[in-house]
């Protein structure tokens, strides 16, 4: 882009501001005025943005290292956060190298944290599986709320001590740290699962089914302490911001509460949303009028909790088909579907953009030396309590010491909601502590500000470090100890597991289907003779697929959906 173009480009954002200011003085601004104040910005830096920065750095190199990353084994998050953290800290290597990510603005990387936490828990509020969670009993209730509530307090002293933070902001770090990864932890349970391994005693339903919880009380805290945390400026003479920081917490749960019971009756609306990309156009479109809704109000978590809410109802609505006036029917299979669109977005969007912008939040130049090795030994310490409390937690089931202790290690993993909700106090802090809203007195604003930037600084630090320690961690653990601790279910003495007996593509367990179907179904088998019938009726095999939802588990229908995807792909 030549100056003068940069110039003109520059000179039009700033006009349109300008004609906007009178009307945005120190009013908060309408959710419409902030999207006009948004598009000024946006124009602003759209060249110099879009085509240089975001298209050809962040997130392109983002799906690359992700790329390499799933190649060698380890989750695809790992490689796009390494891939942000290498951009940002570019130019410490050397004075010739710039910062390729240097004009990022603040706003859009609230924006992509926002919008990746708000797919992250609906997807959560989809996947939950209440009847799975209630056969697996007191044990997945112990193990989705002891181990991450008791390391949230073990950080949130190791915050106080080590950072020396105010108790309330260690303990938003405490949750951010708590919640256990469900993109680590679920695919390798159901990599097992579909082996065989632990599945007679119902210990990946049982992982599974608290980690998708899991999220939620971890969330859920956060959302509580990050409201006490952030300073609100001083008192007015009626002690309004005392009473709003004590209301806030529970303002946040009752909203969230009341979004998403709304948001979930609508979704239930299947009459309406009677076809595939109507529901997940709907689900998307309420989840991120919630959550930038909310955002824009000061509520996020709010918006957050409204969007897995929503997700709970609505699943539990499509599968009992009610209201009756207005649904066409009982149908697993619309979880099913709009999971799966919601998990295509967050792979190919959501996923290398967040773990992007995260990475490229951390600048090393700016870290004081002895911040990361504090960091490690938060993460450390949180750890060493989790992972007893995890072990006895699975008490009353039944299981092996060795099986128990598997249980706790699978239960290290960190990740998505460290990504989206690490940067989540440092913008609070910036947004509420500007230095013109101080005490009035420049030295001592500068320096209760740098405090607190310093704090949002450890916390994004010591979450990222987090991810960077157990995700890798955590699914070597899985994908090595789950083999060798878990007890294999076998047929006449050493068959695999995915025999016929439990083999969803098995005739014997296709059973209501038409002649043709069970003959399509021979054929997409792996010794079928009929394979040549796949090229001319594949339609015919997503109809095998929508008929024996119904009679399918959902960690069922990802092994049925995997195993069709993979039989499909040998002949192409």
């Amino acid at each position: 882009m030549s100056k003068e173009d940069g110039t003109k480009a520059s000179k039009m954002a700033h006009f349109e501001v300008e004609m906007d200011s009178s009307e945005h003085s120190t009013d908060r601004k309408s959710l419409g005025q902030k999207i006009v104040r948004t598009g000024s910005a946006f124009t602003k830096s759209t060249r110099a943005w879009v085509t240089d920065k975001l298209n050809t750095h962040n997130y392109t190199e983002a799906q690359k290292h992700g790329w390499i990353m799933d190649k060698v084994g380890m989750p695809p998050l790992l490689g796009m956060l390494l891939s942000g953290m290498i951009l940002k800290n570019w130019k410490n290597l050397s004075d010739d190298f710039s910062d390729p990510v240097a004009n990022l603005p603040d706003s859009w990387s609230e924006g992509i944290r926002a919008a990746g936490l708000s797919v992250i828990l609906m997807r959560s509020g989809l996947e939950l599986d209440i009847p799975q969670v209630k056969k697996a009993g007191m044990a997945a209730v112990r193990l989705t709320c002891l181990p991450g509530i008791i390391e949230a307090f073990v950080v949130a002293l190791g915050g106080v001590l080590f950072f020396d933070m105010e108790f309330p902001l260690a303990m938003s770090m405490g949750f951010i740290l708590a919640a256990v990864s469900p993109a680590v932890v679920v695919v390798g349970m159901f990599n097992l699962q579909k082996k065989g391994y632990g599945v007679a005693k119902g210990i990946p339903s049982l992982v599974v089914a608290a980690a998708s919880f899991d999220d939620v009380v971890a969330i859920s805290g956060f959302s509580i302490a990050v409201s006490f945390a952030i300073p609100h400026g001083s008192d007015d003479e009626e002690g309004h911001s005392m009473v709003m920081t004590l209301l806030h917490g529970p303002l946040e749960i009752i909203l969230g509460v009341i979004l998403g019971l709304s948001g979930g009756h609508i979704l239930a609306l299947t009459k309406v949303w009677n076809m595939r990309w109507k529901r997940t156009a709907i689900t998307l479109g309420l989840g991120m009028a919630f959550m930038f809704g909310m955002l824009d109000m000061g509520f996020s978590g709010a918006g957050a909790m409204g969007g897995l809410i929503m997700g709970m109802v609505a699943s539990v609505r499509w599968r009992e088909g009610s209201p009756k006036r207005f649904a066409k029917r009982a149908d697993e299979h619309y979880i099913h579907q709009t999971e799966s669109d919601l998990a295509m977005i967050w792979s190919l969007v959501c996923q290398p953009l967040l773990f992007g912008v995260i990475g490229s939040a951390l600048d090393f130049g700016l870290i004081p030396a002895e911040t990361i090795p504090k960091s490690m030994l938060v993460c450390f310490l949180g750890l060493c309590v989790r992972l007893p409390i995890a072990y006895f937690a699975t008490y009353g089931k039944g299981l092996e010491h060795k099986e128990r202790a598997f249980v706790a290690l699978s239960w290290i993993p960190k990740a998505t909601v460290q990504a989206a909700l690490c940067a989540v106090p440092l913008q609070k802090i910036k947004d509420a502590l500007e230095k013109e809203h101080c005490t009035g007195v420049p030295a001592v604003c500068d320096e209760y500000y740098e405090k607190w930037e310093k704090w949002g600084y450890d916390v994004l630090t010591t979450a990222v470090l987090s991810i960077l320690m157990t995700a890798p961690l955590g699914l070597i653990f899985i994908q090595v100890l789950g083999p060798r601790w878990l007890n294999r279910d076998t047929d006449d003495g050493g068959e695999d597991s995915d025999s016929d007996e439990n083999d969803p593509l098995s005739i014997e367990n296709l059973g209501g289907l038409t002649e043709e179907e069970r003959i399509l179904a021979l054929a997409s088998s792996e010794d079928g003779d009929m394979k040549t019938v796949l090229m001319h009726k594949l339609n015919a095999i997503e109809h095998i697929v929508e008929k024996n939802h119904g009679k399918l588990n959902h960690s069922q229908h990802e092994i049925f959906s995997k195993q069709i995807a993979e039989r499909i792909s040998h002949f192409f």
